[in-house]
């Protein structure tokens, strides 16, 4: 078997394996796999940021399944992370709904561990809908803003928080910003400090992905997830919100917030 490194050059001769939705960025990585007479049997794409491993894709062309394939592409994506001779973490995080064949590989795939990981919620727009805003106490007044109308060194400052102590990675700022809701992006300031923040993101299936949500002032955030919700229902009727739920405080306010959110569970394989 052989592995072709996909670049802007070749790409147009993997399209039959490669996703339609992934995004191009710099941290992202495409490798597929032929055969000695150059069928396209399959591909793996992973990102590598922040000294760690994601696989964002896996796939075998139909014909070429159960023959090892997605095995040792994997297995060539390991070697390649041990090249520098140091471990960092590998992980795949799938939703058993939708990425059935993607969970049984990796219950079976004995060289990472697959287990529950967190929810994920899809908000509806009878979610949004039913979604309680928040009562108003102590006569505090949240000025919202727009992120990306704040000024660039401000927007550089928080981005650069956000992964130094979240681990939230922003690769491409230009991709970022055109993928992003720019209206639905907000945070409350105060004066330098960030307080609250959201993040809204589109999503190549036209629902729209909370792509990070950062919270000091519980009420503030509050005020934010709920009026962006409303805003939701009008702007997008049909779109989905979809949002990851990992902490028991944020599955709490999926439930509380958007009384009929639909979970569905989301696996992670780590090595």
């Amino acid at each position: 078997m052989n592995f072709v490194w996909v670049d802007d050059n070749n790409k147009d001769n993997f399209k039959s394996v490669l996703p339609q939705d992934l995004t191009k960025s710099l941290d992202n990585v495409c490798l597929c796999a032929c055969d000695e007479e150059g069928h396209i049997l399959g591909s793996l794409c992973y990102s590598y940021a922040s000294y760690e491993f994601d696989v964002l894709w896996l796939y075998t062309a139909e014909e070429y399944r159960r023959q090892g394939v997605a095995t040792l592409l994997m297995d060539k994506m390991l070697e390649i992370a041990a090249f520098s001779g140091e471990i960092f973490p590998i992980s795949a995080v799938f939703e058993p709904v939708r990425d059935e064949s993607l969970y049984s590989f990796f219950l079976s795939y004995d060289k990472m561990d697959t287990e529950f990981s967190h929810d994920r919620f899809y908000v509806s727009p009878r979610d949004i809908r039913g979604a309680k805003l928040p009562t108003s106490a102590d006569g505090d007044y949240f000025e919202k803003k727009e992120f990306f109308a704040l000024p660039k060194t401000m927007q550089s400052n928080i981005l650069h928080k956000l992964m130094t102590e979240y681990g939230y990675v922003v690769a491409d700022f230009d991709a970022f910003r055109e993928s992003a809701v720019s209206s639905l992006c907000r945070c409350i300031m105060r004066g330098d400090e960030l307080l609250d923040l959201i993040f809204v993101q589109k999503r190549p299936d036209d629902n729209l992905e909370l792509s990070f949500l950062f919270g000091e002032n519980k009420k503030g955030l509050l005020e934010l997830l709920t009026t962006t919700a409303w805003e939701i229902e009008e702007l997008f009727p049909k779109a989905k919100l979809i949002f990851d739920a990992i902490s028991e405080e944020s599955q709490s306010m999926a439930k509380k917030l958007f009384p009929w959110t639909e979970p569905v569970p989301v696996y992670e394989a780590k090595w």
